[in-house]
């Protein structure tokens, strides 16, 4: 960053700002006004400022549920436009996944929530650490745990 303040090339410098020492000023004003979930700069992260609450439609409705259905409060990386990770206090994506056809196996599928809308059930939460963390999990589904059958 140093090396890019000393040598200011104009290429790299956004068109909204008529030179590199309004762009700086204008960085100076902003780090004045930290909010107040950040101690400096450095620590003035994208999921400081911005937790992601992930709620249950239900919580709203019956406030005292929200312990029970909510998923906890987490600080992760994103923003408005930062792909894939697209979120805010209260918005987002609700899956992630990338996929190339013909290459399955190798796609993945990303889900703040498990499988199941139901609280009690070992799936309700399964997967929300793998969405806050980032990590893969497989696009492709494993081994079949249950399998429900429907008689007439």
């Amino acid at each position: 960053m140093w090396r890019l303040v000393q040598l200011r090339p104009l290429h790299l410098l956004a068109a909204s700002y008529p030179d590199w020492n309004a762009f700086l000023l204008e960085a100076l004003k902003a780090s004045e006004k930290l909010p107040a979930a950040c101690r400096d700069l450095a620590s003035c992260t994208w999921g400081r400022v911005n937790p992601v609450h992930a709620a249950h439609p239900l919580s709203r409705a019956v406030p005292m549920l929200a312990a029970f259905l909510d998923m906890r409060t987490v600080t992760v990386p994103g923003a408005h436009e930062d792909m894939p990770r697209i979120q805010g206090r209260d918005y987002g994506a609700s899956e992630r996944f990338s996929v190339s056809p013909g290459h399955e196996g190798g796609g993945y599928f990303h889900m703040p929530g498990g499988q199941s809308g139901h609280p009690l059930s070992p799936f309700y939460r399964a997967g929300f650490e793998d969405w806050v963390r980032g990590r893969p999990t497989p696009f492709l589904p494993g081994p079949r745990a249950h399998a429900l059958t429907l008689t007439p």
